[in-house]
């Protein structure tokens, strides 16, 4: 059948048509065969490309997954947080739970499980089941509630049958609270978070994978067995992909496949029959392509013979025109180039100049300008022809061509009026190139620089007007003389023998001189000579070019004063310091040794920039660092760092015989230093107390690189102002990672208002019959991966960024909004709420205008506001806080003074001061009921207050037996965890309506 199709043609000879038949049958096979392969190859290809679909389907489908389980998962931390926050205490659960379960839909039940045991869930219709059940001693789920105690970490258990019934999936969370006698954290229980599989499948839409059509399986693959999760058509996975998921302590597994295969069975067929057509049509066209072969082979003889003469005449031709040794080119009337003609060497310009195109296709816009008017002048004048033109040519090497251009303009024929051009193009580069040099050495003689030349005797035969500015002699007083007229007397006669030693030796010689101008004047020049050689190699002249570096000498110096020192303090400066330390390192200056850098930073340096003003501060800075030099060793190198920070490295020390004597040095000089720079400054009569922080690091021949001892040097200079200033601390490991730790948490503090992760909790303030009349408002920080962040954590760091401004107006904010709606409550209206107030907030300038501008907003009355201020910040500005409590009074508002008798205690002052409220520090109501010490200093304080004035308020209160004694002794209001723990807002006025 296929013969038949293929052959129709029966006047072909018998032979020929055979041989063409069995090439046809060939060639048929071969395109079949590669049909076939074709088709595969398009196969393994599409076949890739749903693989790689359906890894993009099954990622998407797994990150949504997990992004739902993440995120019911971490309903578990705010549970334990809570638990934790409350020391164990668990009624706040149902209120919690159902504002958690408006949060995490997905979530089935929320439960605490103190000690294993599951007390309390939420909802609790549906989940009755699950009260009383023992996590611990089930035998499904007792050996994953045992890791994840063991292990203080979250365990994702699942699936498994819930005793609620159905199945599910549970994350328990262990609690570890700290033991009240300060022993190790103890075990408390477990948070625990169910979710349904069906709810969470639903909710994550995993039958979008069947609409799809896709079979997949989800399993969990951590244990011995997979255990299945959820399936559809999975008798009908073949090759998967799959999909690995982790979640806390377990590991899933998703493999998906298309339902009805990679490449459906059709496709197959229609591949074979495809390929089988095609070649059927190839195999037609070869046959016939063979029948016109013949028939083109007579034609070509026939050709061939009449060619013959016509190629002869042709290479007469083109032999002449090779003979030629300049580029020839050809062109039409319009411009268009039809044929060129190179030497070897011109192979270049075949760039510029192609067949078939405009000769300015490619012709820079200068050339193709001139040649266009060399065509335009050949074409009028007379003689058809135009000669003398000029134009450059830029090679891709850089190299630049010039071109000497003749053209001439022909007609084809008598009988036909357009023509062709005929274009030689002379190169002309070396002529130009000559010239060009002549005009450059004219040029350069006459430059800025002074030029002599002389001859082999060293007689001046010629000079330039540089010459004659510089040295102050015509060209008439130095001709026939020799350089030495110019001599200035200050070096020696070897110093000339040695130059002209160079100069036969070399042939060049260049370096300083110093010279005397005509006036008598020296002067610093830089001199430098050549020698020039006639065609024998034998000297014939010196050629000598100079410049006076009068002014570069005094930049130098300049350069070098600003380059390694301070221009303030006149100290070495970082730079040089490097280099010294560099040098050490380099030339085995530490072998044996140790050296020390101390790293001393000035304490509170900023007030007083901004107090006495920067004039004040820079003399201060300058006598700190006369004070350090005045202090150390001639040989220790005293630098300034930067700003008001200090580097301070001492001579290396000899550590063969005993390792520690670099750092028992190091810690006298700090100590010495410690010391001289707490004396008193005094400038214009006036005395200023500094104090410096010190960081200490050392440092041997094992040290790589010099800033890693300063960074650990300042690193430790950190550590000491950690730990109370005015000291100094040696670098250890470790520092470094509590540094970064500490940046972190600033950076994420800096986030936590914008995202709302700032709460104010209020613990109440109860009077002695034991009712609520007001409550502290307590900053909390619900950091969303660190949990409950301790505020003796961040308060401390918010005050030292300055962080505490935004953050106390935002509590300040709360506070009076809360007031002023309470206060158009009868029930509420005599209700006080306190907000601590931080120094560094109150130091502000307008700290009163502030407070007055939020009274204002809120419209809240000033005498429900009751600011606590601690006594540590009037060791301060004493004049300056009185003047700003004063104004405060005068608003209206309450001051409370908070942690009497833990700072800056002093009675000539107290008197003086608009304080309401005396608050005794928790320290001092410790065992207070026993008779101690502590009695002695609150019953102090009460009668203090009292006197004064002033209401007494004693915080701390966890006992019935503190409270029943503070009664006793007449304390005014009582506030702790005896009478009430810090609670939300809502909790407290739940609580405020309960009680009346």
């Amino acid at each position: 059948m296929i013969s038949d199709y293929i052959f129709m043609s029966d006047s072909v000879p018998n032979k020929a048509s055979r041989r063409f038949y069995s090439f046809s049958i060939i060639v048929f096979l071969i395109v079949f065969a590669l049909g076939l392969s074709a088709s595969y190859a398009w196969q393994l290809q599409q076949t890739k490309v749903k693989r790689t679909h359906a890894v993009s389907v099954a990622q998407s489908y797994a990150y949504q997954l997990k992004q739902v389980l993440d995120h019911n998962l971490s309903a578990n931390y705010t549970l334990a947080a809570l638990v934790h926050e409350f020391g164990g205490f668990t009624r706040w659960f149902p209120p919690v739970a159902q504002s958690l379960h408006r949060i995490y839909p997905e979530v089935n039940n929320f439960a605490l499980s103190p000690g294993g045991i599951v007390k309390q869930v939420y909802p609790t219709k549906g989940n009755e089941r699950a009260i009383g059940f023992n996590q611990l001693m089930d035998i499904e789920q007792g050996t994953e509630a045992w890791l994840a105690m063991k292990q203080q970490k979250t365990i994702l258990s699942g699936p498994l049958d819930l005793v609620q019934g159905g199945k599910g999936l549970i994350a328990r969370y262990p609690i570890m609270l700290e033991d009240r006698d300060e022993g190790p954290e103890q075990f408390w229980g477990f948070s625990s978070v169910v979710i349904r599989i069906d709810s969470l499948l639903k909710s994550t839409h995993q039958i979008g994978l069947s609409e799809q059509g896709f079979a997949y399986s989800l399993q969990r693959v951590d244990t011995n067995e997979p255990l299945l999760i959820v399936e559809d058509k999975a008798e009908q996975i073949n090759d998967p992909v799959s999909i690995n998921l982790s979640f806390p302590g377990v590991k899933w597994r998703l493999d998906i496949a298309p339902a009805d295969g990679w490449i459906p069975t059709y496709m197959l067929v229609t591949y074979l029959l495809a390929s089988f057509v095609l070649a059927l049509l190839v195999a037609r066209f070869a046959f016939m392509a063979l029948r016109l072969r013949e028939q083109k082979q007579m034609l070509t003889h026939l050709l061939s013979e009449k060619t013959k003469y016509a190629n002869q005449s042709d290479y007469r031709l083109s032999s002449t025109l090779q003979a030629i040794p300049d580029p020839l080119i050809e062109l039409d009337a319009d411009g268009v180039v039809l044929e060129v003609r190179l030497p070897n060497d011109e192979t270049d310009l075949q760039a510029f100049f192609v067949s078939g195109e405009h000769f300015s296709t490619h012709l820079p816009e200068s050339a193709a300008q001139i040649l266009e008017l060399v065509f335009s002048e050949a074409g009028q004048s007379q003689t058809n022809s135009y000669r003398g033109a000029l134009f450059s040519l830029l090679l891709s090497e850089g190299r630049t061509l010039w071109f000497e251009v003749s053209a001439v303009y022909r007609p084809f024929s008598e009988e036909v009026s357009t023509g062709h051009f005929i274009v030689l193009l002379r190169d002309i580069s070396q002529r130009q190139e000559a010239e060009q040099q002549q005009r450059i050495a004219a040029t350069a003689f006459e430059t800025q620089d002074g030029i002599l030349i002389s001859d082999r005797q060293n007689r001046i035969i010629r000079v330039n007007k540089a010459f004659q500015k510089l040295t102050g002699y015509t060209e008439n007083e130095v001709l026939g003389q020799t350089p030495a007229i110019l001599q200035s007397g200050r070096h020696s006669p070897e110093f000339y023998q040695d130059m002209f030693a160079d100069l036969r030796q070399k042939g060049a010689w260049e370096g300083e001189v110093w010279n005397r101008r005509k006036d008598g004047e020296i002067y610093p020049e830089w001199l430098s000579i050549s020698t020039v050689h006639d065609l024998q190699g034998q000297v014939s002249h010196f050629v000598a070019t100079f410049k006076d570096i009068s002014e570069r000498k005094a930049s130098e110096r300049k350069i070098q004063q600003l380059h390694y020192y301070d221009s303030l303090t006149r100290l070495a400066n970082r730079t040089l310091l490097l280099e010294e330390m560099n040098d050490l390192l380099q030339n085995n200056g530490l072998q044996q040794s140790q050296a020390a850098i101390l790293f001393i930073d000035l304490d509170h340096f900023k007030d007083i920039n901004d107090v006495w003003g920067h004039s004040i501060g820079d003399q201060l800075l300058q006598k700190v660092a006369t004070r350090l030099s005045d202090t150390t060793r001639t040989k220790d190198i005293v630098a300034r760092f930067g700003g008001d920070e200090f580097l301070v490295m001492l001579e290396p020390a000899d550590v063969s015989a005993n390792p520690d004597r670099m750092a028992y040095r190091a810690s006298q000089v700090a100590g010495k230093l410690l010391r001289s720079l707490e004396r008193p400054f005094t400038i214009n009569s006036v005395d200023y107390q500094m104090a410096a922080s010190f960081g200490i690091a050392l440092f041997d021949d094992q040290c790589n690189d010099p800033l890693d001892v300063i960074k650990q040097a300042e690193l430790a200079m950190y550590e000491a102002k950690s730990a109370g200033r005015s000291s100094f601390c040696f670098y250890q490991q470790g520092m470094q990672e509590r540094v970064l730790e500490r940046v972190q948490l600033e950076s994420d503090l800096r986030h936590a208002l914008e995202n709302e992760e700032l709460v104010v909790y209020v613990q109440p303030q109860w009077d002695a019959q034991k009712r609520m009349i007001g409550a502290e408002g307590l900053l909390r920080w619900l950091h969303p991966e660190r949990g409950m962040v301790s505020p003796g954590v961040f308060i401390p760091l918010a005050e030292e960024s300055r962080l505490i401004l935004p953050i106390g107006d935002w509590v300040l904010r709360q506070a009076c909004r809360w007031l002023s709606k309470w206060h158009k409550e009868q029930q509420m209206a005599g209700f006080v709420l306190s907000v601590n107030v931080s120094a560094v907030q109150f130091a502000q300038e307008g700290f009163v205008q502030q407070v007055e501008s939020i009274l204002n907003e809120y419209q809240t009355p000033p005498s429900a506001l009751q600011l606590e201020l601690t006594e540590s910040m009037l060791a301060h500005d004493q004049q300056d806080i009185i003047s700003k409590m004063e104004a405060l009074k005068a608003l209206g508002l309450l001051i409370s003074l908070d942690d009497f008798g833990t700072g800056y205690s002093s009675l000539s002052y107290l008197h003086r001061l608009p304080i309401d409220q005396l608050k005794i520090d928790q320290s001092f109501v410790a065992n207070i009921e026993k008779g101690t010490k502590n009695a002695s200093l609150a019953e102090s304080i009460i009668s203090l207050g009292h006197n004064l004035g002033m209401e007494v308020i004693a915080e701390g209160v966890e006992t019935s037996a503190q409270f029943d004694w503070l009664k006793q002794q007449g304390c005014d209001l009582f506030q702790g965890f005896g009478l009430a723990r810090p609670m939300t807002i809502e909790d407290l006025i739940l609580l405020y309506r309960s009680a009346d």
